[in-house]
């Protein structure tokens, strides 16, 4: 049934993932002044000797980010096989958090060096990623329980 609430937690996950693509998820803010931003679609440097980043260090995020949201779109037509959608949506909780862990702790601390400023990770498309792990790991749950009810269902005939 295509009408189910883990239906919702997953076209808001992929909605999300899709909607972090335009927005900051690290700034670089030097002397009061924004140095460097970076979305997942790339950079927008704003230093005044231009830093020489190119735009394929951001591929691996840009590729990741892209599965799971064809995972997430995916996984809402693949009701009728439950086992399949958990795997799924356990796949999207893990690579969600793979590009979560990648953003702050690998590109943040090399962007760190390049420009010699901290990090801000107190951006929106952070946040837009935690709500499309927070929506994988409710789509998961609401799977579950579904199974779970069909196995006791099943129990009784």
């Amino acid at each position: 049934m295509i009408q189910r609430l883990q239906t919702v937690y997953l076209a808001i996950a992929a909605i999300a993932l899709t909607v972090a693509f335009f927005f900051p998820l690290i700034t670089f803010i030097n002397e009061g002044q924004i140095w460097l931003e970076v979305y997942l679609k790339g950079f927008q440097d704003n230093s005044a000797p231009k830093l020489e980043i190119s735009g394929l260090t951001l591929l691996p995020l840009q590729i990741i980010n892209a599965i799971a949201i064809i995972l997430a779109v995916s996984t809402i037509f693949l009701f009728k096989n439950r086992k399949l959608q958990m795997k799924l949506a356990r796949l999207g909780i893990v690579l969600t958090l793979v590009l979560i862990a990648l953003i702050f702790f690998y590109f943040a601390n090399m962007l760190a060096k390049l420009t010699s400023t901290p990090p801000d990770f107190n951006q929106v498309g952070i946040y837009l990623l935690l709500i499309g792990l927070v929506m994988f790991v409710l789509a998961n749950r609401g799977i579950m329980k579904d199974e779970k009810l069909v196995r006791a269902a099943d129990r009784l005939r």
